[in-house]
């Protein structure tokens, strides 16, 4: 007997159109706003999107694909970015969905998602690190982490209040 639902929860057309649709969010969001989605001091609004995961798994490949997208068309770092960017989110949207897999409570998950997105800006601040090819390696690691992580707390906060505000009109789980 064949599941209705597939490996990354897309299911038939409706489901990909969703995937598509935050795709394209995702894509235009960050590169309308490139000036601050992209750099040692970031705030990828987009990045709000993160949060989606815990409504259905198909969010995960739509929003993977929305970074790989956006640092393909946008990102001064080229293919070290999309490689980079990509997998780090990746790695992040399964975590996410690794550590809400048996929390029921709405508000813990975008918080545990927020923290969980903050933590892992280290990957990028190591990318943006050795892009930078600067003498002073771990002072600038950090300070990267410092403000790529404000800036993805800002991002994911924002997005948080707005996804949490429209579950109460849309049914993300769907």
């Amino acid at each position: 007997m064949h599941s209705k639902t597939s490996f990354l929860g897309i299911d038939g057309t409706a489901g990909m159109v969703k995937a598509a649709l935050i795709t394209a969010l995702y894509v235009v969001i960050t590169i309308v706003l490139a000036p601050f989605s992209f750099g040692a001091i970031q705030v990828r609004l987009s990045e709000g999107f993160n949060h989606l995961v815990v409504f259905n798994k198909r969010y995960v490949a739509a929003v993977t694909m929305g970074v790989f997208l956006s640092n393909l068309l946008a990102s001064s770092f080229g293919w070290v970015d999309v490689i980079v960017g990509t997998l780090q989110t990746l790695i992040t949207l399964l975590a996410m969905r690794w550590l809400n897999r048996h929390n029921s409570n709405l508000i813990l998950k975008l918080v545990i998602n927020t923290l969980v997105a903050t933590f892992f800006m280290w990957i990028i601040a190591l990318e943006v690190t050795l892009m930078s090819a600067t003498t002073a390696f771990w002072p600038t690691f950090w300070m990267n982490w410092l403000t790529i992580g404000i800036g993805e707390f800002i991002a994911m906060a924002v997005g948080g209040a707005i996804i949490y505000s429209l579950s109460f009109f849309v049914d993300l789980y769907r």
